[in-house]
């Protein structure tokens, strides 16, 4: 007789709301995904670049910029939590409990053991709720890859991402007005 497969145990929404609230995990695609405590290098680069959101949002800022961690719900089997994100115009924060609404932007800071999922599947899902532009950058390589989400051009092709190296500077689509000068994200010792 053949072992029968024992079918994989997906988690839901439900199960993740269980979970102590210091445990840092994502919920993709029904999978548990525990996420490690970012090193101290990807904070301080998450922070430039939230002071630069922080200058360009104003009085804004307040209700529409938050800061990793925070849960994104995507749908019973996704909950992820990118790096920073930017909530739509006319957003204002609520009492707890406060869902947010799915953000227009976001930003995540790769690292070598998430870029692979936040280049894929988070970006997929991200898409799906109608992010508009998700800016990737890279400590690594030095780029920020801003990255149009759903976007298309007037013959149906999808908008390609455009790599911003050291010596430019990353301009968003999305939030107009957005300049960030790469060097100033990577110069962390200024």
């Amino acid at each position: 007789m053949e072992p029968v497969a024992k079918p994989r145990e997906r988690f839901t929404r439900k199960d993740y709301e269980q979970l102590p609230e210091d445990f840092r995990a994502e919920l993709i695609e029904g999978d548990l995904v525990m996420v490690p405590a970012p090193d101290p290098s990807h904070q301080s680069l998450l922070g430039v670049l939230h002071a630069c959101l922080l200058g360009h949002l104003g009085r804004q800022a307040r209700h529409r910029l938050l800061v990793s961690p925070v849960d994104l719900h995507i749908d019973d089997e996704n909950i992820v939590q990118p790096d920073l994100l930017v909530l739509p115009e006319g957003t204002r924060a609520r009492k707890r409990p406060w869902r947010i609404p799915h953000p227009v932007w976001i930003a995540e800071v790769l690292s070598p053991k998430t870029a692979s999922r936040d280049r894929g599947v988070k970006l997929r899902l991200y898409a799906r709720v109608g992010v508009r532009e998700a800016w990737l950058v890279d400590p690594d390589a030095e780029t920020v890859e801003v990255r149009p989400l759903g976007l298309e051009e007037n013959d149906g092709a999808v908008v390609p991402a455009h790599p911003y190296r050291r010596g430019e500077v990353a301009v968003s689509r999305e939030l107009v007005g957005l300049a960030v000068p790469v060097d100033e994200l990577f110069d962390l010792e200024g």
